[in-house]
């Protein structure tokens, strides 16, 4: 991987949910909008995929923050099964 793309990828994992979601917005309408041409638009595309993963893995990320949540809520009499 080049040098720029691993410093993208690094700028990309210090985006929030939201900073990746705009940006996203911004290339898919770039795209849709025939504003850049095929080239650029095969890079915006990638970057896409890229800001893709990071969303996901953030809302991964929030979906264990709130099951752990959910679990330390829990009675401490509560079911077994609740905890698996």
């Amino acid at each position: 991987m080049a040098d720029h793309e691993q410093q993208a990828d690094a700028e990309d994992q210090a985006l929030t949910f939201e900073e990746s979601l705009a940006s996203l917005e911004r290339i898919i309408n770039q795209i849709e909008g025939g504003e850049i041409g095929l080239e650029a638009s095969l890079a915006a595309y990638q970057k896409g995929e890229a800001l893709i993963r990071r969303c996901r893995e953030l809302l991964f990320q929030a979906e264990q923050r709130i099951e752990t949540i959910r679990l330390d809520d829990l009675p401490s009499g509560a079911d077994a099964d609740e905890r698996s």
